[in-house]
């Protein structure tokens, strides 16, 4: 037992199961003589012991641990009864049945102390007076909504409309090593197979049931099944978009988590050999049997990592996401196929423009690897004829010139950009696309252009526009990209003795709508910044203000 009192109980009980004392001449108990196999111990450390208790319980007994084991270390006998429909084909009629022969076999595991059992009624907790008074004001609420309604039919769905809703119960391991020696005897294709029908039960309660789609907890469950089952499309369709929502809740490291488990399906698939080629870490021959859906799904969550890692200022980290998008796409084969939408691909063109701005690529004296990738980027995105990229390629295209010193060529770009930009139908999908409106921030990179042309009522003009006409129709949520918009507008307004003005503007479209979405313990890359910049802007528009007390002043602030 190495010392452990849980498992030495487990030896102890099953010493006693089998009758294996015997009484000593000197009155002591001991252990019988093993030379017998009916009197034999049976195991020689606590995991054979485990597996020796499992190999004695009935093969229908084992299925149902098997699947417990691929539900949790806790789970609901009704998800339990719904996964068993779905493996086993029950009819409807057959539904009750079924899930009492399921209990009964739980039951089983509880006499064996491998399962314990607490009564439940979905999230409700109590005592069963409590619960029983719980299911009655529900019954009776079914009631008062079918007579006020007259002879019209109400159906119970999902959950709800099981035979063994109201008698749910909770079941949980007595201790996890149970539940990890379950999983260790079953061969993997099995454990794929289990979590792949568990995933299938819950998405079907999750699409029956509009309160369960935007419940993160619910997706998160939904999302490790079909992850563990080896399912990459299923797997990516749904951690994309549980990323995406982190990465809105400023949740960035937890994202890359999401996308590195999807990812981890191919990474840590494939041969050992050291000689095979690899492309974003994956290997070529699997790259070689993937369709294309695969592929823009590969894409996407390598894009999405990269923006995540770019969010939190880990430029290399950012690259390296990004490039191996690009590795893959040059690489696999189904790439050049009709069927495949090339516009999944401008965003790496545009991550890789960011994370060059942190300094994590090494470029000649040319700058030559920026100069390629632009041109790379406004010739596909010209070609595809969609506004949103191609605004996007010509924003990168003003922004690399003017990095060169070209700022009149960079101007230039602007032009284009302004016949194509309508922010009320583009800014959703590039925000989409790109993580933010790189499209609209062309015009907070230009009043640098014109600062440093010397052309100040140009820049103040475009403060005015981006102030009265990008941010507003903005989506105020997106909190980063409102800070992009405007924080070149801030420190040209301050310069020009508007502080207070721009003060006003920051707690208007940036302080009150994040409090607002996600309250003042929500986190964003740039509210450290907050507090020093409204600081400084109160500082420089009061430099003239009379003061009689600076105490006075400060607290008033």
């Amino acid at each position: 037992s190495g010392g452990m009192p849980h498992y030495l109980s487990y030896a102890l009980e099953t010493i006693k199961r089998n009758n294996l004392t015997i009484k000593l001449d000197n009155g002591l108990v001991g252990l019988k003589s093993s030379e017998g196999d009916d009197s034999k111990l049976g195991f020689g450390s606590v995991n054979e012991l485990l597996l020796y208790r499992l190999d004695a319980l009935d093969a229908t007994v084992r299925n149902a641990l098997h699947l417990a084991a691929v539900l949790g270390n806790d789970f609901d006998l009704l998800d339990a009864a719904l996964t068993y429909e779905q493996m086993f084909r029950v009819r409807k009629t057959d539904r009750w049945e079924s899930a009492m022969g399921l209990c009964s076999l739980f039951d089983i595991a509880i006499h064996e102390g491998i399962l314990e059992q607490s009564f439940a009624v979905e999230d409700v907790t109590g005592d069963d007076a409590d619960c029983d008074a719980v299911v009655a004001d529900l019954i009776n609420e079914e009631e008062k909504m079918r007579a006020s309604l007259g002879n019209v039919a109400i159906s119970l769905r999902g959950r709800k409309s099981h035979p063994l809703y109201a008698e749910n119960r909770r079941y949980r391991f007595t201790h996890d090593s149970w539940k990890t020696s379950i999983l260790n005897i079953m061969l993997d294709g099995r454990k794929a197979e289990l979590h792949e029908y568990v995933a299938i039960t819950l998405e079907q309660e999750m699409s029956e049931e509009a309160h369960n789609q935007d419940d993160l907890k619910w997706q998160l469950r939904v999302f490790r099944h079909w992850n563990s089952s080896g399912n990459f499309a299923k797997a990516s369709e749904l951690g994309l978009k549980i990323g995406s929502q982190m990465m809105i809740m400023g949740l960035n490291p937890q994202a890359i988590m999401i996308f590195n488990d999807v990812l981890d399906i191919w990474t840590s698939t494939g041969t050992d050999c050291d000689d095979e080629e690899r492309y974003g870490d994956i290997e070529a021959s699997i790259l070689d049997s993937i369709d294309v859906q695969e592929l823009e799904y590969l894409i996407k969550l390598n894009i999405q990592k990269g923006k995540a890692f770019s969010s939190l200022g880990q430029g290399k980290d950012g690259f390296k996401a990004f490039q191996s998008a690009l590795d893959i796409l040059h690489y696999a084969p189904c790439a050049s196929s009709t069927d495949f939408d090339r516009s999944v691909t401008f965003p790496i063109f545009s991550g890789l423009f960011v994370v060059l701005k942190f300094g994590a690529v090494t470029q000649d004296s040319e700058f030559s690897y920026e100069k390629n990738l632009c041109k790379q980027f406004v010739e596909q995105a010209r070609l595809n004829n969609d506004p949103v990229h191609y605004g996007r390629a010509v924003a990168m295209e003003g922004e690399t010139l003017a990095r060169l010193g070209n700022f009149e060529e960079a101007l230039e770009t602007l032009d284009v950009i302004k016949s194509i930009y309508d922010i009320e139908s583009h800014h959703a999908a590039i925000c989409k696309s790109y993580g933010s409106d790189r499209v609209g921030q062309a015009f907070h990179h230009s009043i640098n252009w014109n600062h440093a042309l010397g052309q100040t009522d140009a820049a103040l003009a475009t403060c005015k526009y981006i102030v009265d006409e990008i941010v507003p129709k903005s989506d105020p949520k997106n909190v980063h990209n409102t800070m992009c918009l405007l924080y070149t507008v801030f420190v040209t307004m301050k310069e020009n003795g508007m502080a207070l003005e721009a003060r006003d503007i920051f707690n208007l479209r940036l302080v009150e709508p994040f409090e607002q979405h996600f309250g003042s313990n929500g986190s964003t890359f740039s509210k450290p910044l907050w507090k020093p910049i409204l600081m400084l802007l109160d500082l420089q528009g009061n430099q003239d203000k009379q003061i009689d007390n600076i105490d006075e002043y400060l607290a008033q602030e």
